[in-house]
């Protein structure tokens, strides 16, 4: 219990990278912040918590007249080299991509991206049935009691890797910043349990040759130079295997997460922390999830710094 109530609170303080953020500038950009997410009602309820910190570099060249230094919003055409690491007690990931946003204005808010991720699960590799009528069911083991029970005991390494595939787009004024992004990602999983697992980073069970399609809003509004509302709409949802010879048969699985809350500004703005509470659900073609309001019931917290180089900017 001491050890479950350990990561309970280290996933409210520990954290990630996002990509977006209104304080590009063209050339050289660094990004760092840490984030988590729990159910707080119950540590072995519904939703495994998740807790990570990232560090990322991202290269933005420009393909209009722009120079260095300077971003123009909602207009600047660029190509995007982007390169980063993420670390949680239970997994660490790598990413490198490309983006394009290639479109005159008004489509300029448009990015194209190719992903490569690998992520390795530090010997928690966990056994995940995923096929209807198995037993124990997956209503039965997606679940933080039941992957935590595995955790650094009866489990091993394994590796997951993606090839992703993203169209972003996002939109910056003084009182108002919206972003969106579609994503489709092709998994590959090395395991020892006929290559299937629990993906920590993406909090869903998947199984080798699997696709992960996701769909993400998220809005900031601006009430001053210091405090702002944020809210997240985000919805994932893995593949059905096809009952053909030599594979899994899994069932398709997937998740919403709705949350909103405050939001903090320091550093002229260019650091943050929120603070969001939220509403997890999930659903699988053939399973009957059956979880209680609190274990729906999440909470999430984000801290994020942006710094560049200033590279060329006079």
């Amino acid at each position: 219990m001491a050890v479950r109530c350990f990561f309970l609170v280290l996933a409210l303080f520990c954290g990630s990278f996002a990509y977006n953020t209104p304080f590009w500038v063209l050339g050289p950009n660094i990004e760092y912040g840490m984030s988590g997410a729990v159910a707080p009602a119950d540590v072995r309820g519904a939703f495994v918590p998740q807790a990570n910190a990232n560090f990322g570099f991202s290269w933005i060249e420009p393909l209009g007249t722009e120079g260095y230094g300077v971003w123009k919003p909602n207009k600047t055409n660029y190509m995007r080299f982007f390169a980063g690491t993420e670390v949680s007690p239970f997994y660490g990931a790598m990413r490198v991509g490309l983006g394009f946003a290639p479109l005159p204005p008004p489509f300029a808010i448009l990015e194209l991206r190719f992903i490569y991720s690998n992520e390795n699960l530090f010997w928690n590799d966990v056994e995940m049935p995923m096929k209807p009528g198995e037993d124990p069911s997956i209503d039965n083991t997606w679940n933080a009691g039941y992957i935590f029970d595995r955790f650094y005991d009866r489990s091993s390494y394994a590796l997951i890797q993606s090839f992703d595939m993203q169209l972003s787009g996002e939109y910056n004024s003084r009182a108002l910043y919206l972003s969106f992004m579609l994503s489709f990602s092709l998994v590959d999983i090395t395991s020892d349990y006929d290559r299937k697992s629990f993906d920590y980073m993406r909090g869903l069970p998947l199984y080798s040759r699997d696709y992960v399609s996701v769909e993400e809003l998220f809005a900031i509004y601006n009430f001053g130079k210091n405090f702002s509302w944020n809210a997240k709409c985000l919805f994932m949802i893995s593949g059905q295997q096809p009952g053909l010879n030599n594979t899994y048969n899994k069932e398709s699985l997937s998740y919403a997460i709705i949350s909103t809350g405050p939001l903090w500004r320091f550093s002229d703005g260019r650091s943050y922390l929120s603070v969001s509470p939220g509403f997890f659900t999930r659903d699988g073609n053939g399973s009957d999830f059956e979880d209680s309001i609190k274990e729906r019931i999440l909470l999430s917290v984000q801290y994020k710094y942006f710094w560049n180089f200033n590279f060329g900017k006079q």
